[in-house]
C-alpha cells in the first residue's frame, strides 16, 4: 500500500503544479494545433502564373493543359505583375507566352519563357512539370504516341498528408520532454527543498521511490499521448491505421527510456536551473535531428552517426510506422531493442549516481 500511496502522492503533486501541467499537456497541444493549422491536410499545391500575350488557340491550349494538372494552381496575369508575384513568393513560376511565340509551329519550334526562383525547391520542380506538360502537348499535336509510359502507384493504401507524418513525431517529442524536463526538474527541486533527504530517513526503499516516480510519469505520458492522438484524429483528421496495442507498447517503452534519462539528469544536476540546461543540451539536438519534423534519412554522412546515437529517432520512427503505416511490432523490433538498451544504460547510471541530498546542505 505504501507504494500505491507514493504513486498517488506523485500524481497529486504533478496535478497541483500548474507549470508542469502547461508543459506536459498544453505545450504539446499548442504545438500540434499550430502545425495543424499551418499544414493541416492541405496538399502541397504549386502556383504558376501565365502571361498569355499571344491569345491564340495554341496558347489557350497550353493554359488549359496546365489547369488540368493536379496540385498546380494556375492564375492569369500580365507579364510584369506575374514576375512581381514571383519575386514576392506569391507564385512558384511564371510562364510567358509572347505574341507570335508559335509562328510557323510545328515546322519551326515555339519559344516559351519560364521564370522560376532557384532558391525555392517547389519553384525548381515546376520546371520539370511544365516541361512534361509541354512535351505532352507537342506529342499530341504531331500525332506521336509516347514510347514509354509511367504509371505512378502509391505504396500507401491511404492518402497521407504532412500532418500524418508530424503527429507521431510530436508525440515522441512530448514523451521526451516529459522525461527530460518534467521528471528531472521535479526531482532536483525536491532535493533542493530537502524533501528527498527527509524521505531517506523513512523506511521507504530507494527502489520503491524510483518505481513510484516511474509509474506516475508513465500514467502522465499515457494521458498526454491519448490527448494528442484524439486531437490529431478528430480535429485534423489524422488517420490512425495501426492497432492501439502496439502503439501503447511503444509509448510505454519510449516513456521508460526518457524517464530513466531524466533520472540521470537529476543525478548530476545540482540545481533546477542546471537540470533545465542539461535537458536542453540533450533534448534540443534530438528535437531537430530525431526525425520529429522531417525525415533524417538523407542527412549528410557526417551527421548520420549523430542521428543514430539519438534515442528519439528510435521512438519517432516506429511510432510513425505503427500509426500511419499500420506495421506490427515485429517490424520495429530493432528500434525497440535500441530503446531498451538506452533504458538499461541510463538506469544503471542513475542507480549508481542518484543523490538524495543537495551538495549545498
Amino acid at each position: 500500500m505504501r507504494f500505491v500511496f507514493m504513486i498517488v502522492a506523485n500524481i497529486k503533486m504533478t496535478m497541483r503544479n500548474k507549470q508542469a501541467l502547461f508543459f506536459l499537456f498544453i505545450f504539446p497541444i499548442l504545438f500540434m494545433v499550430l502545425f495543424g493549422m499551418v499544414f493541416g491536410r492541405s496538399q502541397d499545391v504549386a502556383k504558376i502564373s501565365i502571361a498569355d500575350l499571344d491569345k491564340t488557340s495554341l496558347s489557350k491550349s497550353i493554359t488549359k493543359s496546365l489547369e488540368k494538372v493536379d496540385k498546380i494552381e494556375v492564375t492569369k496575369d500580365g507579364r510584369d505583375n506575374a514576375l512581381e508575384q514571383l519575386r514576392n513568393g506569391k507564385v512558384d513560376a511564371v510562364l510567358v507566352l509572347k505574341r507570335g511565340f508559335a509562328e510557323g509551329f510545328p515546322e519551326r519550334p515555339a519559344s516559351i519563357e519560364l521564370y522560376y526562383d532557384p532558391s525555392s525547391t517547389r519553384s525548381q520542380m515546376m520546371r520539370g512539370t511544365v516541361g512534361a506538360v509541354l512535351g505532352g502537348i507537342e506529342r499530341s499535336m504531331i500525332k506521336t504516341p509516347p514510347l514509354i509510359t509511367v504509371k505512378s502507384k502509391s505504396i500507401q493504401s491511404q492518402q497521407l498528408a504532412y500532418i500524418d507524418f508530424l503527429l507521431p513525431g510530436i508525440l515522441a517529442m512530448s514523451l521526451m520532454n516529459s522525461g527530460l524536463f518534467g521528471l528531472a526538474n521535479a526531482m532536483v527541486a525536491r532535493r533542493e527543498k530537502g524533501v528527498l533527504r527527509r524521505l531517506k530517513l523513512t523506511p521507504l526503499p530507494l527502489s520503491q521511490f524510483i518505481g513510484a516516480g516511474i509509474i506516475n510519469q508513465l500514467i502522465i505520458s499515457l494521458m498526454q499521448s491519448a490527448l494528442l492522438v484524439l486531437i490529431g484524429h478528430f480535429v485534423f483528421g489524422v488517420k490512425i491505421i495501426g492497432d492501439i496495442l502496439p502503439l501503447g507498447v511503444l509509448i510505454i517503452v519510449g516513456s521508460l527510456c526518457f524517464i530513466t534519462i531524466g533520472f540521470v539528469i537529476a543525478s548530476f544536476a545540482k540545481t533546477a536551473e542546471s537540470a533545465a540546461t542539461l535537458g536542453n543540451i540533450i533534448g534540443m539536438p534530438m528535437m531537430f535531428l530525431g526525425g520529429v519534423f522531417f525525415p533524417v534519412d538523407n542527412v549528410p554522412n557526417w551527421v548520420k552517426p549523430i542521428v543514430k546515437a539519438m534515442p528519439l529517432k528510435y521512438l519517432a520512427d516506429p511510432l510513425r510506422a505503427v500509426m500511419v503505416q499500420g506495421k506490427a511490432l515485429t517490424a520495429v523490433q530493432n528500434d525497440l531493442l535500441v530503446l531498451f538498451a538506452f533504458t538499461l544504460v541510463a538506469f544503471l547510471i542513475a542507480l549508481k549516481f542518484f543523490r538524495w541530498e543537495s551538495d549545498n546542505r
